[in-house]
Parts: structure tokens; sequence; C-alpha cells
């Protein structure tokens, strides 16, 4: 079923439904006067409340001038399954002496205010039932997943469907929407927004605006972790950025180039990082199994390799890898760990993104031909400061992460401000 989307402009989807008309009363969930903030005019710039009459039905929040029929409808906001409702705002009511609702649209947002709190919340459940009762609403980008999925056997429909399909291949335009669906709304409710962060929108467009940059960057490594940060703070955001660099991975001008081979890397840094959604992980899968069987014995093939492999081990990571791990990974090598035991004693050993404390313990054990010592073993963390011990489960990648972080912030401290050591715990 292919779908003939022109480009990543076009907008939503909706699953077809009967529309209700608010005919009468029949259709009305609730009513009632609300203040609304209306824009000033130009001799009066400032912001103000005026009173409206709202109607809220099963498909939409209308404004009118009165309660009287005939009536006439000054505005409307369609509630999807995307609108969001905030909750009264203890803060606004302080500021001033109104109880806030905020309603969000794809185009439009509603600001209303009522002197009750109980007013306020009355309507904030009932706007909010609409929303959770309508059906989820799917992008052009999800529909195609679907279809790749259900057509995976058949691979000249599959083909047909890359064909059609731009949304799904490489572009050097920028993206004007997200590829996946995001609730609409401000990022005033998100916890994230103290590290300045905006809505998950904006990010979204916002990042694929990097990756297109990073295509020329002499050093993409500083990019590629601020992508990376980026998604482990947001979570949601990390289906979407997967579906991007897949997009630009499919079909690109030029296979093989130093631009095209960034967004692998950064593919391969992503799969060492975070997992995406099992939908999507599956729709990673087959562009990977694609790229190797459409471009055999080319580096393509090579990273498709390496990251098929990773995405059997990726566990959920603490920090993003550092610029040394980067550097490695975008290598497809391993990075080389420095262990300290008693005696200073040095045992420089290769780890990859997964190793964890348990296991580089016994590795550490095996060189040393320890293997058969009473003594138990662990890892210690130590700088100038304090000493703790690492869990067996601890990603050893992550460690070395936050020794780079520390290092970066303690410019004063000696070169090896923390290192990883090898202790025994018990004694025969």
């Amino acid at each position: 079923r292919p779908l003939h989307v022109p480009e990543e402009k076009d907008s939503l989807i909706s699953p077809p439904s009967s529309k209700v008309t608010c005919k009468d009363d029949q259709d009305v969930i609730v009513k009632g006067w609300l203040q609304r903030e209306v824009c000033g005019e130009a001799r009066r710039p400032w912001s103000r409340l005026k009173k409206y009459w709202f109607v809220l039905t099963p498909d939409s929040l209308d404004c009118y001038n009165s309660n009287e029929k005939p009536n006439k409808r000054l505005g409307s906001l369609v509630l999807t399954s995307l609108c969001s409702v905030m909750w009264p705002s203890k803060q606004t009511y302080k500021e001033t002496g109104y109880w806030n609702v905020t309603v969000y649209g794809r185009k439009h947002c509603y600001r209303l205010y009522t002197e009750h709190l109980n007013e306020a919340v009355h309507w904030v459940c009932a706007i909010q039932k609409v929303i959770d009762s309508k059906d989820p609403l799917e992008t052009p980008t999800q529909l195609l997943i679907k279809d790749i999925e259900e057509n995976h056997c058949n691979q000249e429909t599959v083909e047909e469907i890359y064909k059609l399909n731009p949304i799904l291949r490489h572009t050097k335009n920028p993206l004007y929407a997200p590829l996946l669906p995001f609730p609409y709304g401000s990022d005033d409710h998100s916890p994230h927004n103290v590290k300045g962060y905006t809505a998950l929108r904006d990010e979204a467009v916002k990042i694929f605006n990097s990756l297109q940059q990073m295509e020329n960057e002499r050093d993409p490594v500083p990019l590629m972790q601020g992508v990376l940060q980026t998604c482990l703070d947001l979570r949601p955001l990390r289906d979407e950025v997967y579906c991007q660099v897949i997009k630009q991975t499919t079909d690109p001008p030029e296979p093989g180039s130093v631009s095209d081979l960034r967004y692998w890397q950064l593919l391969t840094c992503m799969s060492c990082t975070y997992l995406p959604s099992p939908a999507v992980l599956r729709f990673l899968q087959f562009h990977l199994h694609r790229t190797k069987s459409c471009s055999p014995h080319t580096e393509m093939e090579k990273y498709s390799d390496f990251i098929l492999s990773s995405l059997d081990k990726t566990k959920q990571r603490e920090f993003v890898p550092s610029y040394e791990e980067i550097s490695v990974l975008i290598q497809r090598q391993e990075l080389i760990c420095t262990v300290y035991y008693p005696g200073s004693g040095v045992c420089k050993v290769p780890i990859t993104s997964h190793t964890t404390a348990g296991e580089l313990v016994e590795e550490v054990i095996t060189k040393l031909k320890l293997t058969h010592s009473k003594n138990v073993f662990a890892l210690f963390e130590q700088n100038n400061h304090y000493e703790q011990a690492l869990a067996k489960a601890t990603i050893v990648a992550d460690t070395l992460t936050r020794f780079e972080n520390f290092t970066c912030k303690e410019k004063g401290f000696e070169t090896r401000w923390m290192e990883v050591i090898l202790q025994a715990l018990l004694f025969p």
C-alpha cells in the first residue's frame, strides 16, 4: 500500500471515523463561561482576558460570543489523540487570581481561566477524557513501516514502497515535522525544560538539522555526543532519531562517501547506547539486512554487521559514550581500559561498550593467572579523595565516561585523576 507522500512536510494521517456535528445539546459534554486570553491590538499590545461561552463536544472545544441561540461560533479547537490539556497551576492563581486551563492543538492553543478551582478541574477532566477516547493518529512514516513489515518477504513490493515514497529515503532538504507523532504542547510542563530543551516536536526537527550539519563536520564526535545526550535525556525522541538516521542511510546519493558514513557512525554509537522500541527495532534490523544485501563487501555492510551484533548486547547506559569511546566506535574497534592493581601493576584490557565490571574482573584475573586464587576480587574506582567498589553489572564504559567528565571539570588535578583498581576483598 504505497502512500504518495511528497515530503516530510505532510501532516498526520487520521484513521477514518464518524464525525459528530454539534446540532443540539445531545452532543454537548460541558458548557459554560470561561475567560480566554486574547492578544492585544496595535494600540494595546498586551494580552488581556475576555469572557466567552465554551462548548465541549466529542470532537472539539468550540468558542462562542454568547450562550443564546442562534450564536456564531468564533473558533474551534479540534481534539485528537495528540492534543494535550494542562492541569491548573497554583503559581498562576497566585499571580493572577485565576485558575488556568490550557489546551494545546495542532495549530491553536486555548488559554482559559476561571475563578473557581473545581470548575477548572471539571473542564480539564472532561477535555482529557475526550482526548483519551480518540484513536491514535499515525504519521506516513509509521504507516509505511507497517507496510514494509507486512511485505518483508516480497522484495519487489518492498522496493516499490521505497521507490514511491521519498519520505523513506535520504534527503538534502530540511525536516518540517517529525517522522513520528508527538503530543502538541509547550515544554513548560516538561521536567527537562530546566536543561534548555524545547517541545519534543521542535527538538526532533532541530536534531535533523544537526544530523545534516554532521555530514560536513571535520570532527563529528561533539555533534554525535550532543545528539546522544539529547536522546538519553528525552526518551521519546529515541525512536524518532533512529527513524531519521535510517532515512538518511537509505538510498543516499553517494553510498560510502564521508557524509554517508557519518550517519552509519552515529547509528553505531546509538546502537551501543540505547535501544529503540520493538516496532522501530524490527524496522532497523530489516534496514540493516537490506543494506547488507544491496551493498555487499562495503563499509556499509561492515557497519550493519557491527550494529546487528551490538543490538543483541546493548543495555541502558547511564552516560553517553565518551569522546574516546566514540572515536573507537566509529572505527568499529575496541576501547582500551587500564586497570591498576597492588604492587604498582598495570594491565591494559580491550573492552567493548557492553563489558561489565564483573566480566572485566574475570578477564584481568585470567591475564594475571589468578584463576586458582582463593581471594575474591573486585574493581574499584579511585581518585585523590575517595574510593568505591563497582557493582558487577556496572558498564565499564560508563565509568570511563564519568572519568572523562570529571577530568574536564577538574583540570587542576593530576592527569590520572581517577583510575580503575583491582583489589582482593577476601584473603585466605
